[in-house]
């Protein structure tokens, strides 16, 4: 459960009582996201019981607690006026403590979860590195290439030795007033003619074989068919030419409600051959992610859904099927 961007973007099943907030801080191993507590501060993932990734009542969640001596964390499962706890991590002096959680409770079909500050100084629940993929990602890409769906704020740049394309489904102007409901600053103009109108599935303006690189930041969840997709953005690049991405871990984005899904999921949705989300992507969307909307309401505002809900161990899978489809084709293996 990704706790810190449940309460950076103050999502709607958050509740928070006292000084609480969602924090970057630098440690001996490298920056971490943590969510800072003073004494007395309450945090409640309300109907934490549809979050995939406790499911299976994971015992470890890796979270540790940094903090002065003193403080304590307590956590436990709520329904209605009934606690039933989870962890009580006291921090020794000089030390940190990892937070373990203590299953199985007699655990309700439905219930909250509770995390309070309950000693006397604050303290930093570390819930994770602060994780920088794409600026890993970045000193691969070289040559001629496409960053796919980048909306007004791509990674890519061009720059000596990198001459980038932008594939979007509109043009920027559109975009913007669609998506962003603004005018497109000086920075962004200045990017203008780089921008190429086209399909995101197909890439049909650039020849097979023509590219040193294809770019996706957060662009393949949105896409009804992502093997056969990551297959014909194979075709596009010469070869030694990079295919990479950073795409969501559903498991702990906001679609932490989603059900989870398989290999099977995905090769099924391709059977489709739907270029835009169905009627019961919308549904399924709006039922686990997002139930204030409509499939109505988001077609209406063209706004762009999830339909494929990705973890790394099926974005393995995933990718293993891309293989095997270019392998059919007598291309060579993606260097993926």
């Amino acid at each position: 459960m990704n706790l810190y961007d449940l309460v950076r973007r103050k999502d709607r099943y958050v509740v928070v009582t006292g000084e609480l907030g969602a924090v970057e801080v630098r440690r001996p191993g490298g920056m971490v996201r943590a969510i800072a507590m003073t004494p007395g501060a309450e945090l409640r993932i309300r109907d934490a019981h549809g979050a995939t990734c406790l499911a299976h009542f994971p015992a470890e969640p890796g979270w540790r607690i940094d903090a002065e001596a003193g403080a304590n964390l307590q956590i436990a499962v709520a329904a209605g006026d009934a606690l039933l706890p989870l962890a009580d991590v006291r921090v020794k002096p000089g030390a940190t403590a990892d937070v373990g959680l203590d299953w199985p409770v007699p655990t309700p079909r439905q219930f909250d979860l509770v995390l309070r500050a309950t000693g006397r100084s604050p303290l930093h629940l570390v819930v994770g590195p602060h994780m920088t993929p794409r600026t890993a990602l970045l000193p691969l890409l070289r040559g001629r290439g496409v960053e796919v769906g980048p909306g007004l704020n791509p990674v890519v740049r061009p720059a000596r030795g990198i001459e980038v394309r932008y594939v979007e489904k509109k043009h920027p102007r559109d975009w913007a007033a669609t998506y962003a409901k603004r005018e497109l600053t000086a920075a962004e103009m200045a990017l203008w003619d780089h921008y190429v109108v086209d399909s995101a599935r197909f890439l049909t303006g650039f020849e097979p074989g023509s590219l040193d690189f294809v770019f996706s930041n957060h662009v393949l969840e949105h896409l009804v068919d992502p093997i056969g997709t990551l297959a014909r953005w194979w075709e596009r690049l010469a070869p030694g030419g990079i295919l990479a991405g950073v795409v969501p871990d559903a498991r702990f984005t906001f679609d932490w409600r989603q059900p989870r899904w398989s290999i099977e999921d995905v090769r099924a949705q391709r059977a489709l051959v739907a270029d835009e989300p169905t009627e019961a992507m919308y549904e399924r969307w709006c039922r686990y992610t997002s139930p204030e909307n409509t499939p109505a309401s988001l077609r209406a505002r063209d706004y762009s859904i999830h339909v494929t809900y990705l973890t790394p161990e099926l974005m393995r899978q995933i990718l293993d099927d891309v293989i095997a489809t270019v392998q059919a084709t007598g291309q060579p293996e993606p260097d993926a």
